[in-house]
């Protein structure tokens, strides 16, 4: 069946919830880690995202079927920034999302390169994603390259 990328509507914004969720659900998160009100939660940060942060998302439609979704954003620094936005707005790429009937069949990438055409309209001069083990040869492949964050489980 033939797929499309299109830009989420408000209308879509349950789905995208909904896939977020079930990003967490892949990862092997208990439900009882989830908080009661995460749906809640998500919704408004993403009407937040949208007035604020430049956030957009992105469905992939199967037939009247939505099997994937993708948002990105503006990323919020979490220090003081310094430098000229022009010349380090960074963007955000999260939730990337296919059903897995619809796997490997190029629709992450597809709905990354959306991501990507986005933001680089809206003036970001550089990406970043957390990516789940199975998205790296993906993402490698894209041309992302690994950071020197560091993480420290306390």
């Amino acid at each position: 069946m033939a797929t499309e990328i299109a830009a989420a509507t408000v209308a879509d914004d349950a789905v995208v919830c909904d896939h977020y969720l079930r990003l967490w659900e892949g990862y092997g998160v208990p439900p009882e880690h989830i908080l009661a009100d995460a749906r809640e939660r998500i919704l408004a940060f993403i009407v937040q995202g949208r007035a604020e942060l430049e956030l957009a998302a992105f469905v992939c439609r199967a037939g009247t079927a939505v099997v994937g979704s993708a948002c990105c954003q503006v990323r919020r620094s979490p220090y003081p920034e310094v430098i000229v936005t022009e010349h380090r707005k960074v963007g955000y790429v999260w939730s990337l999302y296919v059903d897995p009937a619809h796997r490997r069949q190029g629709l992450a990438r597809r709905m990354t390169d959306a991501c990507l055409a986005h933001l680089r309209a809206i003036g970001c001069r550089t990406v970043l994603l957390h990516s789940s083990q199975a998205g790296l040869p993906l993402y490698r492949a894209m041309g992302f390259e690994p950071t020197s964050e560091l993480r420290l489980t306390l």
